[in-house]
């Protein structure tokens, strides 16, 4: 395959992201006849399809999928650079940076700030502006994989010293006191958190106090307030240690759990898999990981 012209390696590739011949015409500002034209070619000089038609679009076949790791490999994606680009959120990245230098001695691991719309976050995956999402899951795309890499329950936070909060969280505090609230858009949330839609009476009745994208910035506020908030169990073990906080079960009526998605580009799989990601969050969260 050394002789297939970078051209005819870029359709595959657009074919590949967009699914059909129309939109990987819109991807590279060429008319949709000449991706059929030169994807005809080019199955003609291999001798074999590259793709198959379903309902939901052009399905890439092993063939192609080799051809879009050649692709990568000639624009540059799969060298061997040593810095990787994560958009995550605050919580998560503070446990990574926490044992990244034990388990990632040659990478760098650059982060970001992530984008609130889901849209504008694969985009930034497909457009390799980002290398690893981990965040709520995002719509499929046949360019990108999804693996689930946190689940979790939801607890509740307060502060050490709370005045009326001592031994078991109600239903009562739930209304007697102003809440925290973790603002992202509302896809966003019923992506990372099922049983949500279940308890929305409970969270469209609450006194918002302050409200923030950032969970390490309520987390802090509620430490030095009376303000609650609602946060997954995986990370409160390391809140506690560093804040005086406490942290409850909810009452019976909130059956929540946190889920959070790693996302990459198909073509750096093997790159993001030596990056041993899951063995750094394991060790240090082995004892609260369901």
């Amino acid at each position: 395959m050394n002789d297939i012209s970078i051209k005819k390696l870029q359709v595959v590739n657009a074919l590949i992201e967009n699914g059909s011949a129309t939109n990987a015409a819109k991807m590279l500002n060429i008319s949709p006849s000449s991706i059929s034209y030169t994807l005809k070619k080019l199955q003609d000089q291999l001798g074999v399809p590259l793709f198959r038609r379903e309902k939901e679009g052009l399905k890439p076949n092993v063939e192609a999928y080799s051809l879009q790791e050649q692709y990568n490999e000639v624009m540059g994606l799969n060298t061997t650079r040593k810095t990787f680009i994560i958009t995550t959120y605050a919580l998560v990245e503070f446990l990574l940076a926490d044992y990244i230098h034990d388990f990632i001695r040659e990478k760098t691991l650059h982060f970001v700030p992530m984008d609130v719309c889901e849209n504008e976050r694969l985009r930034k995956l497909k457009h390799r502006e980002v290398d690893i999402d981990i965040g709520g899951r995002l719509p499929e795309d046949v360019s990108i994989i999804s693996e689930r890499y946190l689940y979790s329950d939801m607890c509740i936070l307060v502060r050490e010293n709370h005045p009326s909060i001592k031994n078991k969280f109600t239903l009562e505090d739930w209304h007697q006191n102003q809440h925290l609230r973790w603002q992202r858009d509302r896809g966003s949330i019923s992506n990372m958190v099922d049983g949500v839609d279940a308890s929305e009476r409970y969270f469209n009745e609450r006194d918002i106090a302050w409200e923030s994208p950032n969970l390490l910035t309520l987390a802090y506020l509620c430490s030095g307030s009376d303000h609650i908030m609602m946060v997954p169990e995986v990370f409160t073990k390391s809140l506690i240690s560093m804040l005086p906080l406490k942290s409850f079960v909810p009452p019976p009526s909130f059956e929540m759990k946190f889920k959070c998605y790693l996302h990459y580009h198909r073509a750096l799989e093997k790159k993001i898999s030596s990056l041993g990601l899951y063995n750094i969050f394991n060790t240090h969260l082995d004892d609260v990981l369901t």
